[in-house]
């Protein structure tokens, strides 16, 4: 899958070799020159660790030099917003204030803006905003301008999950499927053991070919992490409030490293349209 655009021309001094666009960028401007916007929206069925995820999400992207917005449109529990105070929470509460936030958000954010945006679903509206992006306008209007919508489904090792991820890659056609094996929501001893009545299903098989797999160990210190308010993308931070824990900072720093990785290797991972 292809995030790149096309790099600023730049001119040559023919007396000395100089190239210049005409403002001299730092390192980080150049890097944000050549990634195009993402918008990765998390789902699954409840409780299953969608918000883990969409934190996930954001550095992932932030590592791979996208300047990245987090949107909680979870209208019912919004623990986005309380995980991460920058996050912003769509406003409404209804299906269309819902969407009609969601568009003023991309218009500025993301179109106007290049931002990427993590979408964190639930309480009910993610086939809301699920079926928003796979209409055609909004479809036509993203791929006009390169963006590429993510889906990433967070599952257990339950049925429902599974329905989840089916219901998404048969409604969203044109994105690009992540499916997220949350192993932190089955028990401790089977792993992904756990998961394996699911994928012996030859229809639910079926439709993990049509996405990238990955999978999620459990984050052994979450309960703590979120009882001393402290947080995934500040986790080595001085400030942070597990900078007194060396221990557990750096089982969580050896854990995001392994997780993002796997992340970014999905999100650039070319796979054929649905």
């Amino acid at each position: 899958m292809t995030h790149q655009k096309t790099k600023k021309a730049t001119s040559t001094n023919s007396s000395n070799g100089d190239t210049s666009t005409g403002q001299i960028q730092s390192p980080l401007e150049q890097q944000l020159d050549t990634v195009s916007p993402l918008i990765v929206v998390t789902s699954g069925k409840g409780g299953v660790g969608k918000t883990l995820e969409s934190q996930v999400a954001q550095i992932t992207l932030q590592g791979l030099g996208h300047e990245v917005l987090c949107v909680d449109a979870d209208g019912s529990n919004s623990s986005l917003a309380r995980q991460l105070p920058e996050a912003h929470l769509l406003e409404g509460t209804n299906g269309p204030e819902l969407l009609a936030s969601l568009e003023k958000l991309l218009l500025e954010q993301c179109l106007a803006a290049g931002k990427s945006l993590v979408v964190d679903t639930g309480g009910g509206f993610d086939r809301t905003i699920r079926s928003w992006f796979a209409s055609e306008d909004v479809t036509n209007i993203l791929n006009a301008r390169g963006i590429q919508v993510v889906s990433v489904t967070v599952i257990d090792s339950s049925l429902d999950s599974a329905g989840h991820v089916m219901e998404n890659i048969d409604s969203m056609r044109g994105a690009h499927h992540v499916i997220v094996m949350n192993l932190g929501h089955v028990p401790g001893s089977l792993g992904e053991r756990a998961f394996k009545p699911l994928f012996d299903n030859e229809e639910f098989a079926a439709y993990v070919k049509q996405a990238q797999l990955v999978v999620m160990p459990r984050l052994q210190d979450a309960i703590e992490i979120d009882a001393i308010g402290a947080r995934l993308h500040s986790i080595t931070k001085a400030e942070s409030p597990a900078a007194t824990n060396p221990f557990l900072v750096s089982r969580t720093k050896t854990w995001l490293e392994a997780v993002t990785s796997d992340l970014s290797k999905a999100f650039a991972t070319d796979l054929p349209i649905n």
